[in-house]
């Protein structure tokens, strides 16, 4: 049975490795999430965090971060300096053959945009007469635009021992940034 100790320290840390490997000054959400069913009991003596990633200093800054938020941690690019070209048939028996039972593997999954128009003017008291106006006055010019960019962020748990899935989630980041527009879409 999953502690409580254990629920909470994934309940802090997870969200918090989100945020980390997002900014920190930006908001990010919990999209999904799923464990495996039945009790689990989540207690790894050594565990390998994993950013993959082409990008090497991201995947380096992020596997290190990952490492200090969960005990016994050790960032993947130490363990396995060219993870990128591991062979897959025999990752998990060289994992384990180094000791490692839990694996904790992240990779951005979608970057989008979503774009809001701003500068609505509604009129005396909010009326239909004066919404009318205004919006035959300037139809298609915003007064500013706002674009958001979406980071999506898939985070797996896994049991090397038992080799499974135990955890899952994905994490949506937005960025917002604000443009000052006079054009017509």
């Amino acid at each position: 049975m999953r502690s409580n100790r254990t629920c909470s320290y994934l309940a802090f840390t997870l969200p918090l490795a989100f945020v980390l490997t997002s900014g920190c000054w930006r908001r990010t959400e919990l999209a999904t999430v799923w464990h495996e069913p039945g009790p689990t009991m989540l207690n790894f003596k050594r565990t390998v965090a994993v950013f993959a990633s082409t990008d090497e200093s991201m995947r380096r800054s992020v596997e290190d971060q990952l490492s200090m938020l969960f005990p016994n941690a050790m960032p993947a690019y130490r363990a396995i300096p060219h993870a990128a070209q591991a062979d897959k048939e025999t990752i998990l028996q060289q994992l384990r053959g180094s000791g490692f039972d839990g694996a904790i593997v992240m990779r951005v999954t979608n970057v989008s945009e979503r774009v809001t128009y701003n500068g609505t003017y509604w009129g005396p008291a909010y009326g239909f007469g004066g919404y009318w106006g205004s919006a035959w006055a300037s139809p298609y010019d915003p007064y500013y635009v706002n674009v958001t960019q979406i980071v999506s962020v898939e985070t797996n748990i896994y049991s090397l021992k038992d080799d499974k899935l135990v955890f899952a989630a994905l994490s949506e980041t937005s960025i917002p940034r604000t443009r000052a527009s006079s054009f017509a879409p």
